[in-house]
């Protein structure tokens, strides 16, 4: 792949991921998407980057599921239930 010359680099700015990925609203819209998009792998690796940033077992508690059931449905073959992504959903936008 070619590399590429920005010009003028007026305009951008730098972006912490990390920060984002600790904004409800930005993850709540993200995992929207991919569930408007019928994209679940989206919606598990969006979710796993954003737990990552914070307390697995409190989020889990705060949401009204086990710790468990959260690792298993974030794993490869994990296939979440309605109830525990509305649980989630609910939480982020909360």
């Amino acid at each position: 792949m070619p590399n590429l010359k920005i010009r003028n680099s007026k305009g951008l700015k730098k972006v912490n991921a990390s920060q984002r990925l600790r904004t409800r609203k930005i993850v709540s819209k993200a995992l929207w998407e991919c569930l408007v998009e019928d994209d679940p792998d989206g919606f598990k690796e969006i979710l796993k980057t954003n737990l990552e940033l914070v307390n697995k077992d409190e989020f889990a508690k705060e949401v009204g599921i086990s710790r468990r059931t959260l690792f298993r449905m974030l794993s490869d073959q994990g296939n979440p239930t309605l109830d525990n992504v509305s649980k989630i959903i609910h939480k982020l936008c909360a």
